[in-house]
């Protein structure tokens, strides 16, 4: 069972393989990996193995990453959403999203993750969802700090993308 979401302005669903194309081009550009380039995309075929990645989560947990599109269109201008990870033994959601650079300052990001944030709220009863953002990164900050996530100086982190202060939301939870 597919999973779609709808804002004001916009459509969340589970990527497709027709929407390989778009994680190409948005992962590939350096603008919307510059704070996580461990991130970045080099070959189209990497693509594939990811959404590969991003298709076994959806299947597992029926949860992931939301391919983000305007009413009538097709193509993806962004992806949005979480996966399950570990950290430090403990089960959490990682909040992830990058949007391609030409529909930045739109609020689109905004709106697209205050939409995956209340659809896992809902669907996972409140679980605790991590965000980590590069210090520098003052658009990301912008959005998680909106929804209400809080700063955890106890879960930053330093990895392949440097450091990064944690965010969190429902950290109280279990998963």
């Amino acid at each position: 069972m597919e999973t779609m979401l709808e804002t004001a302005r916009l459509l969340l669903n589970q990527p497709t393989p027709g929407d390989i194309d778009a994680m190409f081009r948005i992962l590939s550009d350096r603008r919307t990996t510059r704070f996580n380039p461990s991130d970045a995309l080099q070959w189209n075929e990497e693509a594939d193995g990811l959404f590969q990645r991003w298709e076994a989560q959806w299947e597992n947990y029926g949860v992931g990453y939301f391919a983000v599109r305007l009413p009538g269109r097709e193509e993806a201008i962004g992806f949005a959403g979480v996966r399950h990870v570990s950290l430090s033994g403990r089960p959490v959601l990682n909040l992830y999203f990058r949007f391609d650079a030409a529909v930045w300052h739109r609020g689109y990001g905004r709106e697209a993750v205050g939409a995956v944030v209340v659809h896992v709220n809902e669907f996972l009863e409140l679980p605790p969802i991590l965000a980590l953002v590069h210090p520098d990164n003052t658009a990301s900050l912008r959005i998680v700090r909106s929804l209400g996530f809080e700063r955890n100086e106890t879960t930053a982190i330093s990895g392949p993308d440097g450091y990064q202060d944690a965010y969190v939301l429902n950290w109280n939870r279990q998963l």
